[in-house]
């Protein structure tokens, strides 16, 4: 298995925003699409979105940045996956406190990522078929390749979980081995830790941590499959 560093790892994990964001399908669509039938159909939308925004993202970066949260947003359970960050806090901290963090998530993701969509170009997609059928018909995964220009293949696997409107979103992602959802939960831990368990610490400070550059600098945990 090849090693991800440094800016391929970038944007590899770009290519699995995208592919997120491919699950924002209307509500009636993605109740009769598999998992992979609505990735699969929405990928080469998805990069018409790219492409416009390359021409107004220097001076409109905002609009790109909105244009972004409006599809991810449906696409993703926001609200476990923070909550799979925070871990063994999340019961300790208030109802609000919860939605901030899932808020500075969010943000964080957007902001940091958005920015590498425009760097998408040449790279070949594939997803898998499913080897079998899930033992739990509310949860499935799907496997997917990105395939660089140099020929090399990164393994993409994406957690999902049906919601109580039959829409499949995303819960976590593991790129190439690292388990994303798992690294931020590590990250967060480590910054309670670091201060004092002060959870509105961590919350108004996490766009400035580590946590931001998981990506860019190649750094994660290993393991595969869905943390909570």
């Amino acid at each position: 298995m090849h090693k991800i560093t440094g800016l391929r790892i970038y944007w590899v994990f770009i290519v699995s925003v995208l592919l997120m964001m491919g699950l924002s399908v209307n509500s009636v669509q993605a109740a009769q699409q598999t998992p992979k039938e609505v990735i699969t159909q929405t990928a080469n939308e998805l990069l018409g979105i790219i492409e416009e925004a390359r021409g107004y993202y220097d001076q409109e970066p905002e609009r790109f940045y909105n244009k972004v949260e409006a599809i991810l947003t449906p696409a993703v359970d926001m609200r476990r996956f923070s909550a799979g960050v925070m871990a063994k806090y999340y019961r300790g901290a208030s109802k609000a406190q919860r939605q901030r963090f899932m808020d500075v998530f969010q943000d964080s993701m957007i902001r940091t990522y958005a920015k590498g969509l425009l760097a998408f170009s040449n790279e070949e997609i594939r997803v898998l078929d499913p080897k079998g059928p899930s033992r739990d018909p509310d949860r499935d995964s799907v496997e997917m390749e990105v395939i660089s220009v140099d020929g090399t293949v990164y393994p993409i696997i994406y957690s999902m979980r049906k919601g109580s409107d039959d829409r499949w979103r995303i819960t976590n992602v593991t790129v190439n081995g690292i388990n994303l959802g798992l690294t931020f939960r590590n990250q967060f831990d480590s910054a309670m830790q670091a201060h004092n368990r002060d959870v509105d610490y961590v919350i108004d400070n996490w766009l400035k941590s580590d946590a931001a550059s998981v990506i860019s600098d190649g750094s994660g945990e290993k393991g595969s499959g869905e943390k909570e």
